[in-house]
């Protein structure tokens, strides 16, 4: 059974108060709404970073937790176009002189790469790096750097990948601009057949990471979690902010005395990004579990799960929802990425990128 299928099975044990599906779970066609305007034609953008100098984003395409292959996609914000960034349609990826990340690491994913996670970080040289997770013909955080051509288009460029400790499943990822990498292990996947049981029960199944170019891969004290799943960095790299999906909780962890130093009650978070006022803006799964059943079985669908964003304050840990939504043209929000007067919504099913505008947020006074 793959480790979807054993996702799914999770939720159906804690269906037990679930009667039928809520209306607006399965969409079909792609059509916007007032409120709300989608791009279809892509594979579930999981996850969004937004390119120095704001005119593009990166997505990261979900292959269903490694079951299927995907891509990163380059968005262009005014046009509202994609192209495939990685892998590269017309020729072969190649392996840079000085490899980074691990040291057994020496080649760049293949077309079965299945991305998740994501994060953009500018190292101390001033370079641009792009880290995802990927599930695909390896479990890894790939790393490439962001360069632009002469007609200033970005372009990737696979540098090395950081290879995990075994029996890792990895979630989301963020960098530093010393060239650590900070993930987090989702859940052990040689161990998932107990371990869906145990988070029935808010049971302990992850944790994370710290990797080092001299140390390699140590787990971080104090981390563990259920199903840990989204991670952001504090933008002095003294914090992150660690999403325990199944405990319902948003961790503040201090990465320099190792110990957690806050903790907010968030239902069901998932990925995090920078929003306005400094606050960290969390997608929080609201719906009812009949509807992500739907969700989880129909992946290549778009799915109307109902979502909530909720905007943390780093410092109080105080929260407060800014947007709430429920059916088309799109649910089942992982991430939401602020960039001018819109805002970009991902998601771990369906065919689509959303967007909306920043006026529809109750951002507050500046």
């Amino acid at each position: 059974m793959t480790n979807r299928k054993l996702l799914i099975a999770v939720f159906l044990l804690a269906a037990t108060s679930s009667c039928g599906v809520p209306e607006g779970t399965v969409i079909e066609g792609c059509t916007s709404t007032e409120k709300m305007r989608v791009v279809c034609g892509m594979q579930s953008p999981e996850d969004i970073a937004v390119i120095d100098g704001g005119d593009y984003l990166l997505l990261s395409e979900l292959g269903d937790m490694g079951v299927r292959s995907g891509r990163i996609l380059r968005f262009d914000v005014t046009t509202e176009e994609f192209q495939v960034a990685y892998p590269f349609p017309a020729r072969e990826a190649s392996a840079p002189e000085n490899v980074q990340g691990s040291a057994d690491c020496l080649t760049p994913p293949s077309e079965d790469i299945s991305p998740h996670g994501s994060h953009l970080v500018q190292l101390r040289d001033g370079s641009w790096r792009y880290l995802v997770v990927n599930h695909g013909d390896r479990e890894a955080v790939e790393l490439f750097s962001v360069e632009r051509d002469e007609e200033g288009m970005p372009h990737l460029h696979w540098q090395g990948c950081v290879l995990p400790a075994e029996n890792t499943h990895i979630n989301d990822v963020v960098g530093l601009s010393n060239g650590d990498v900070v993930y987090t292990r989702m859940y052990r996947p040689d161990d998932f057949m107990s371990q869906q049981l145990g988070m029935l029960i808010k049971a302990n199944t992850g944790d994370v990471w710290r990797w080092s170019r001299a140390k390699g891969p140590r787990l971080l004290p104090y981390t563990a979690g259920s199903l840990t799943n989204g991670i952001e960095i504090s933008a002095d790299e003294r914090f992150v902010f660690i999403n325990q999906y199944m405990n319902e909780e948003v961790h503040k962890y201090d990465l320099e005395e190792e110990r957690i130093v806050g903790i907010a009650p968030v239902p069901n978070v998932d990925n995090s990004a920078w929003g306005p006022n400094g606050e960290l803006w969390l997608a929080s799964h609201t719906g009812e579990v009949s509807a992500m059943m739907k969700c989880f079985r129909n992946s290549s669908r778009p799915c109307g799960l109902a979502f909530e964003i909720v905007a943390l304050d780093p410092d109080s840990m105080e929260s407060r929802v800014v947007f709430q939504h429920q059916g088309p043209p799109m649910g089942a929000v992982t991430v939401a990425t602020p960039l001018g007067d819109k805002v970009y919504l991902g998601s771990f099913v369906g065919d689509r990128l959303a967007i909306v505008a920043m006026s529809e947020f109750q951002v507050g006074d500046e």
